[in-house]
């Protein structure tokens, strides 16, 4: 049996919790770990290197069917919250150290648990963006049933932010560890770098999902008015219905040569274009932490987002101007990107102070803090460190 097994619904979704297992696997296995990834959905490694740039991958995989991203929205979330927390069970009766990296979904049943967002069971109970939702309310009611079967197990809890962090100490009553995910600042850096002249341009990066607050956008872009858009989406077959209201406002307010939609851009394309850009803004008013946020900074965009959630508490430490700009409605967003696009200063040393912000959240703080809290969890379990030694390898 694999040292340590680590459970996933699946990385083909490719958003920020896959960039965290993903991260993770290549951690633990360039520490000497064998590692088994478990999913429920075959992994399209081919599709995730093109997205992601280069991928270190498990020493072994399983998984339960070929395809669940072909589904529609609600069969989809249906199967991945009923089958995920069957399959974590069946892994952690076998033995062995479990890492669950889809916390929000499932919290228990796993020796560790990282938190990527608000957790579904919580939905109706926090500003989630999907708390009136017949799909989540659907999901948070199964996965209560299902986390009552079998013997209970608390996981051990790792927080993608702060603003979890209270979350799952306020309402859930449990403790857990800060542990920012990774971000390969230096790969965004150095691209930028190269970059002698910026565009008017204004970038959003997101799944293409209902609760992003994507419909935003379209209202910004009509009142920022001498300024380009793109949306960087991320779609499936899920996305559809998504994808129809963005487009349905762009053409309503008639600024279809202003706001453009680039679906599921390769890894190269996707840093040039954010090397470009002026702006980053991001919509998710209840969103955990914001990876792209911070990729974004790092290719020396200035933030600006909903004065709410990870990205205001953890990457802008709740203070206007210091890293980025904040915002609570469309007319306060359109305000302050005419303001930055008017005073080349400020612009300048935005870009600065935000690219020297991103450097907190470095790969190589992730891999330190992640390390050291998996080590000693086998310690705990007894199970070796390590298949071979540094010398050996």
């Amino acid at each position: 049996m694999a040292d340590i097994i680590i459970a996933h619904p699946s990385l083909n979704r490719g958003g920020g919790a896959e960039k965290v297992c993903l991260a993770l696997t290549k951690t633990l296995v360039d520490a000497g770990y064998s590692i088994r990834l478990a999913t429920l959905e075959r992994t399209d490694w081919k599709m995730l290197e093109k997205r992601f740039g280069e991928i270190t991958r498990p020493n072994s995989e399983t998984y339960f069917t070929n395809s669940i991203s072909n589904l529609s929205m609600l069969p989809q979330a249906a199967v991945t919250v009923s089958l995920f927390s069957l399959m974590l069970l069946h892994l952690k009766r076998k033995g062995g150290t479990l890492i669950n990296t889809y916390g929000d979904l499932i919290e228990g049943l796993a020796d560790l648990a990282y938190v990527n967002a608000i957790p579904i069971k919580l939905s109706h109970r926090v500003s989630s963006g999907l708390s009136h939702s017949f799909i989540w309310r659907a999901s948070a009611c199964i996965y209560n049933e299902l986390s009552a079967i079998g013997p209970p197990h608390r996981s051990l809890l790792i927080s993608n932010s702060k603003f979890i962090q209270y979350i799952l100490l306020k309402i859930l009553g449990r403790n857990s560890i800060i542990i920012h995910p990774p971000v390969d600042v230096d790969v965004f850096m150095k691209r930028s770098q190269s970059r002698k002249k910026r565009e008017n341009l204004v970038i959003t990066v997101s799944r293409l999902r209902p609760g992003k607050g994507l419909s935003i956008i379209p209202k910004v872009a009509n009142l920022a008015k001498e300024i380009e858009f793109i949306l960087l989406g991320i779609a499936d077959r899920a996305s559809k219905t998504t994808l129809k209201e963005i487009n349905t406002l762009i053409k309503h307010f008639k600024i279809d040569d202003r706001v453009k939609i680039l679906l599921n851009q390769e890894f190269n394309d996707y840093v040039d274009i954010l090397s470009s850009a002026t702006l980053y803004l991001h919509t998710q008013t209840s969103e955990a932490f914001g990876i792209s946020v911070v990729e974004a900074m790092a290719a020396g965009c200035i933030p600006l987002v909903p004065r709410s959630g990870g990205p205001w508490v953890d990457i802008l430490s709740c203070t206007q101007g210091l890293y980025g700009f904040s915002y609570h409605n469309e007319v306060e967003a359109a305000t302050i990107i005419n303001m930055l696009l008017n005073n080349k200063s400020l612009r300048r040393e935005a870009m600065e102070k935000v690219r020297l912000r991103a450097l907190n959240f470095n790969r190589s703080v992730f891999e330190r803090k992640i390390l050291n809290v998996i080590d000693k969890l086998c310690e705990k379990t007894r199970l070796p460190l390590k298949m071979w030694s540094d010398k050996e390898r």
